[in-house]
């Protein structure tokens, strides 16, 4: 069975599972990543807080293109095919009736989804349908941190396999990190006893290390979490140390799906 990992940015999967990606690779399994937020933003000027990123980032108005050759290095470094969907980042999509930024500031983005998402969120179940392979499993993330990308990826994902239930599909979940790292409490609703159920896989040393040379790989974006590379590297070793492997989490048959 091919695994396919839904990223809702060009670095989520990396950062929340690449060393399981890696371990599944040399176990001679099928894996591919497949980044939602991938596209080119729409024609037209910027909001001031997208043009702040890319000053952070030190990208410019390259911003995408860069990201998008620093995910191909990443998935080399962990063994796995990539897709890059068309959907822009949430900090370049606009309304289409008003043309206004949807998400103009850090508390926009990790708010609730806008109502007139709703439309994409069909848009990209309906393309999943016809896509994806007939047997699959589908791992995308749990929105931890409440990421409005992360939202608009779990939702679409669950979408496509509530209307597909008969098909050859297995639904599983990672843990966003970095965001789990500062809220591990939101975990405590996953207790195996409950409606879910934890599966850990474990990582031997070579795949930590092409965990840690994917990250690296996404220059831009190893502001956003740390101040360089050796925070970084000491973060994710003692998450995965601390975790035992890798998790993903499955529910059980009889609950039906729900918000994180």
């Amino acid at each position: 069975m091919e695994w396919i990992y839904f990223s809702p940015h060009l670095d989520d999967v990396a950062l929340s599972c690449g060393g399981l990606v890696w371990e599944q690779r040399r176990a001679g399994q099928a894996v591919s990543i497949w980044t939602l937020c991938a596209g080119d933003p729409p024609p037209g000027a910027l909001s001031p807080f997208a043009d702040s990123l890319h000053a952070r980032w030190q990208t410019g108005a390259d911003a995408v293109r860069l990201r998008r050759q620093e995910d191909i290095a990443a998935c080399a470094e962990l063994e796995a095919d990539y897709r890059h969907l068309n959907v822009p980042d949430c900090i370049y999509r606009r309304g289409e009736v008003s043309q206004q930024a949807l998400y103009a500031s850090e508390s926009d983005i990790f708010g609730e989804l806008k109502p007139e998402e709703e439309l994409r969120v069909d848009r990209l179940s309906a393309m999943l349908l016809e896509e994806l392979p007939e047997a699959a499993a589908l791992v995308c993330p749990l929105t931890v941190g409440g990421h409005v990308d992360h939202r608009l990826t779990r939702a679409s994902v669950e979408k496509a396999h509530h209307a597909q239930r008969h098909a050859g599909w297995e639904l599983w979940y990672y843990a966003d990190y970095p965001y789990i790292r500062d809220e591990p409490q939101a975990l405590a609703s996953l207790a195996p006893s409950l409606a879910w159920n934890m599966h850990t896989y474990l990582l031997s040393e070579d795949g930590l290390q092409a965990w840690l040379r994917a990250v690296t790989a996404y220059a831009s974006q190893i502001s956003t979490f740390w101040q360089d590379l050796e925070p970084m590297r000491a973060d994710l070793s003692a998450y995965a140390h601390q975790s035992g492997g890798v998790h993903l989490w499955q529910r059980k048959e009889s609950w039906n799906e729900q918000a994180f």
